[in-house]
């Protein structure tokens, strides 16, 4: 939790460019730090000799475009695959599609373009979205054996789904939290006590009395409400999604999670939008004393803060907290790489994409422009350097084997559950009774996924 200076001048760069927040759910892919990305760069992608991934002489000869969908968070990897595909396939063009502003929007535009004769080969899969890829889109299932070695194999589980491999993990992040070390020294909060929402809450309550002008937290809430929710409920073990698929919003723990985002909205207007607002409110204005982020919207924060020296005012780093007697076991968001292809040259080409995409390189470059986990070992090891500069990311190291998968919400509506909890949540937060309000988010999810 070492804490470093976030100094005012991150205004100008902040308001010139940060849009949506990167988040555990369908509606916030766009990463919160594509305009702090520095140190953003070209990488060279490869396949190397990795069993099988190479698309064989037969195919390479016969497929001269492939189709790739994503957003705008991976559209420089993209563009690695893409440089790699067309250099070592001569004749082939890979078309790029990054627009999408976020999941359901990337869903909408590859069946749009799936049912005007343009088939996608491969896409960015949100990981509450894995139902929707394999049931309607056609996701195929992958093999771990195609990987490198050096893949970090521990992050393939939030790939799965009905027990197959239907996206390979390529971002992926977790909920944080951010706090003003000034205001909590003034307020006598030590920061160790922010580990559990009840600390949080006796942190809130001493800042709100310490003759401060600042609202002691802010949670925003835009895509975000279902993954405090349910990853606040799965530190106490109980997820918000049954075995089954069915939702499980009215537990003890997902009871006790809304009655601490009922609390925390007491304490001031809780931001929409985690940039416009939220940093904005946070590290410009100076407003909240702790605000929620995502692994990657610490990214540009300190990649920028770096180079302002002692300037400003000290930012510490911290996981989102569990419920008492809780544990870590973070909810993770991001997305994988799926092979929607069916035929089969242009299958296995796509194949030969998705390998290059996980070049450690590209995994590298990536990690250093936004700083998601990086999935690959050898690229882990080669951003020792980036790790000793920003070590406040390290911490977050040691939750990687508790990493829970977002939930994943099937059946033909199932693509509208995130929204609809998140709307509830907000609700919550708002001033609606918590456990009414579960309960009848617990009966409209449970039509959705019918």
């Amino acid at each position: 939790m070492r804490a470093v200076p976030l100094t005012a001048a991150l205004a100008g760069v902040v308001t010139a460019g940060l849009l949506t927040a990167c988040g555990g759910g369908s509606g916030t892919a766009v990463d919160p730090a594509e305009s702090l990305r520095p140190t953003a760069r070209a990488a060279t992608a490869s396949v190397d000799d990795v069993n099988g991934a190479k698309a064989s002489a037969e195919c390479a000869a016969s497929v001269k475009t492939l189709r790739m969908y994503a957003v705008g968070s991976l559209n420089d990897a993209a563009k690695s695959g893409k440089a790699y595909m067309e250099a070592a396939h001569p004749g082939l063009t890979v078309e790029l599609s990054a627009d999408a502003t976020g999941y359901p929007e990337l869903v909408a535009q590859l069946s749009a373009d799936r049912a005007a004769g343009r088939p996608a080969d491969v896409a960015v899969a949100g990981f509450d979205l894995l139902p929707t890829f394999a049931d309607e889109l056609g996701a195929q299932p992958l093999s771990p054996k195609l990987l490198r070695a050096s893949y970090d194999q521990r992050f393939l589980h939030l790939g799965e789904y009905d027990g197959k491999l239907v996206a390979i993990p390529q971002q992926v992040s977790m909920l944080a939290l951010v706090y003003n070390v000034d205001a909590l020294k003034k307020a006598g909060v030590d920061p160790a006590t922010l580990k559990t929402t009840t600390g949080v809450l006796a942190a809130a309550e001493k800042i709100k009395n310490s003759g401060q002008s600042i609202q002691p937290i802010d949670l925003p809430t835009q895509g975000f409400g279902q993954w405090y929710l349910s990853t606040l409920a799965s530190s106490k073990g109980t997820p918000v999604q049954k075995a089954d698929g069915q939702p499980d919003l009215t537990t003890p723990a997902a009871r006790e999670a809304a009655a601490f985002l009922r609390k925390v909205g007491t304490y001031g207007p809780q931001s929409g939008d985690a940039t416009r607002e939220g940093l904005l409110r946070f590290g410009i204005r100076r407003e909240t004393a702790i605000s929620a982020v995502t692994l990657p919207s610490i990214s540009g924060g300190l990649k920028y803060i770096h180079d302002q020296g002692a300037a400003g005012f000290e930012v510490g780093v911290m996981p989102f907290p569990t419920l008492p007697g809780g544990t870590i076991r973070p909810v993770s968001g991001g997305n994988g790489l799926a092979i929607l292809s069916t035929d089969r040259c242009q299958r296995e080409m796509a194949t030969e994409l998705v390998v290059a995409l996980l070049s450690p390189d590209v995994i590298k470059a990536g990690t250093e422009a936004f700083s998601f986990f990086p999935v690959d070992n050898t690229a882990r090891t080669q951003l020792a350097s980036f790790y000793q500069q920003y070590p406040e990311l390290t911490q977050f190291d040691a939750f990687i084997p508790s990493l829970v998968q977002a939930p994943q919400w099937g059946g033909t509506r199932g693509g509208e559950v995130h929204d609809a909890i998140n709307d509830e949540v907000v609700a919550i937060m708002t001033g609606a009774d918590p456990n009414s309000t579960l309960a009848g988010a617990q009966r409209k999810v449970t039509e959705l996924v019918r």
